[in-house]
């Protein structure tokens, strides 16, 4: 049975470890959905007993057959409802486990994998996808449980009843399965692309929002609208197509049921005015065959949602399928412990993609630990590429790092990334309190470690004009704060987290020259403690840097301290010229 369904539904088939962990359930579940059947099936034979009373006579009042059928409905209700209760309940739960490992998934993934990701198409699978994988475990699975039980039940009652009726009854089930088969395929395929739709209009309305200040600033409103218009009507078309498909598959069926009917009533007829069956058998034979018009056309529903949870299954398991590029050693090294913060390059070399250009070559450096050292150099030099491979956000395509004497590699990624912290130029804050994203690295940050983190990154001064203080919320990616203000939140975040090594990626970009020289100042506290990379563009910035290492096209053109580069009139002299000389002309400009 478990090969059958891997083949027919290869990517449902994956659900069995999550149905397996909620057996109990679907159990009491079913036995629920015994009870109700059978309370259910019941009243036909009540109505029969109720018959002959009236055509025979008898002692027996009327008005107890009508008692019993109210019985018998009102505890097949109570059934039905703890039938519903038990496997809805479970194919929530089966979604929330679903939900959580998927996010988790998606959070061990690499960075490379984002880059080539859209985030709407992921929010549309973790979304809209789930949600047709639980109309599988849950309604899909609780119909069809009732269609096969209603069905075999009903057909041996109506075989023992009158056989010949029955044989009538099954003549349409050729019909039925050629038309299950046919429209099987073309609805799984209608499915799959109405899901793709949603997870491309997703894309569009994410990205729209994301640069809804771009859009705004270049007054390009009309178009963002035209384009996610196009993408609308797009998918209300595919949609239609399959509404269509889904409402031609439910007549054909209602059309079989509506034949059936046909068919037995007049046979049925001609075999009561013959007496060949007696007028309350014929009733109870019309009561099953009632019960039997529901699961036949939800057979066609229960259809529609399994191909429809195929093809949302496998979009899933298309992100499920996908490997970290990068993870953890299956047996980490931790000897010597990341303790010191000495890293080492040694010909280090990489490039974004198998066929894309070298951005670094050769990088062979030794950053002693308690030591500030400066990355200066020109638009893609390679700068962040470099400081990035520190915390594994990339490997080196050749090469090795190491921190300690122990290849990154080989250590724990947990451990790893505990000990660096990197605060980049776009500095990401969430949607929360000020205070929740300056401990999201350290939860349990005390009061004086917070006031000596807001100290050294300069923000004690802005703290009195928000209207909260640390419980203000800052907004989505904090948009209530200027730039300066959240790249300064990000390096407090950084401080708290207490780091071994601490990497600045161009991180005082969008302060003022007083505020950064402060900051600049207010680290020296904490720089015998930590081994510090610090990117930055402005050469006042990195002129108090014990070393200064000059990438030019990917390797290290100069290296030393800011006196050394500025005797040696290399690339960083023309730079600190260049700056200065800009700085002249804009102080005369303003005077």
């Amino acid at each position: 049975m478990r090969r059958l369904a891997s083949f027919l539904l290869p990517n449902l088939s994956v659900l069995g470890p999550a149905l397996r962990r909620h057996r109990r359930r679907y159990l009491v579940g079913y036995l629920c959905l015994l009870a109700t059947n059978g309370f259910s099936l019941a009243i036909p034979m009540v109505l029969r007993a109720g018959v002959n009373r009236l055509e025979t006579g008898g002692t027996t009042p009327m008005i107890v057959y009508g008692a019993w059928l109210v019985g018998l409905a009102a505890v097949s209700g109570l059934f039905r409802y703890f039938m519903r209760m038990i496997l809805i309940g479970a194919s929530r739960r089966i979604e929330y486990e679903l939900r959580n490992d998927f996010l988790g998934h998606l959070q061990r993934l690499s960075l490379s994998f984002f880059h080539r990701q859209k985030t709407g198409d992921l929010m549309a699978r973790a979304t809209n996808d789930l949600n047709a994988v639980r109309d599988v475990v849950g309604p899909g699975i609780m119909y069809g449980m009732n269609t096969v039980t209603i069905v075999t039940a009903s057909l041996i009652l109506m075989l023992r009843i009158d056989p010949w009726l029955t044989l009538f009854t099954l003549l349409p089930l050729p019909l039925l399965a050629f038309a299950v088969r046919r429209f099987a395929s073309e609805m799984h395929h209608r499915s799959r692309a109405v899901q793709d739709q949603f997870g491309r209009l997703s894309s569009t309305i994410q990205e729209n929002l994301a640069g809804i200040r771009v859009v705004q600033s270049y007054v390009q409103e009309p178009f963002e609208e035209r384009s996610f218009e196009e993408e609308a009507r797009t998918y209300r078309s595919l949609g239609y197509r399959l509404i269509r498909y889904r409402a031609l598959f439910f007549a054909t069926m209602g059309s079989l049921v509506g034949l059936l009917m046909l068919i037995l009533l007049w046979a049925g007829g001609m075999r009561v005015i013959g007496d060949q069956i007696g007028l309350g058998d014929f009733v109870a034979f019309l009561g099953y065959l009632g019960m039997l018009t529901w699961p036949f056309i939800a057979l066609g529903w229960v259809l529609s949602l399994v191909q429809r949870g195929e093809a949302a299954m496998a979009r899933m398991r298309e992100i499920r399928e996908r490997t970290p590029e990068i993870r953890s050693p299956d047996r980490p090294q931790g000897d010597p412990p990341l303790c010191e913060g000495r890293i080492r390059f040694e010909d280090v070399r990489f490039r974004y993609g198998p066929d894309g250009p070298e951005v670094l070559r050769g990088i062979d450096e030794t950053i002693e630990p308690g030591t500030t050292v400066a990355i200066v150099g020109r638009t893609g030099s390679g700068k962040s590429t470099l400081v990035s491979l520190v915390p594994r956000l990339f490997d080196p395509t050749g090469g090795a790092i190491s921190i300690d004497g122990v290849d990154v590699r080989r250590r724990s990624l947990e451990e790893l990334r505990r000990a660096v912290a990197v605060v980049p130029q776009d500095s990401f804050l969430f949607s929360d309190t000020l205070r929740a994203n300056l401990v999201f690295g350290a939860p349990d940050a005390g009061e004086e470690r917070i006031a000596e983190a807001l100290r050294i990154s300069r923000l004690e001064k802005d703290l009195a004009t928000f209207p909260e203080g640390l419980e203000t919320r800052i907004g989505e990616r904090g948009i209530t704060l200027s730039g300066g203000q959240r790249q300064r939140v990000a390096l407090a975040r950084a401080l708290l987290a207490d780091p071994r090594i601490l990497i600045l990626d161009d991180a005082f970009s969008n302060l003022d020259k007083i505020t950064e020289a402060e900051c600049t100042e207010a680290l020296g506290s904490v720089r015998a403690q930590r081994t510090i990379l610090l990117i930055a563009h402005r050469i006042s910035t990195v002129r108090d840097a014990d070393r200064i290492l000059v990438l030019q096209k990917g390797i290290v053109a100069e290296s030393g301290t800011h006196q050394e580069l500025l005797e040696a009139a290399g690339i960083y002299s023309g730079m600190e010229r260049e700056q200065r000389l800009a700085e002249e002309i804009e102080r005369a400009s303003v005077s």
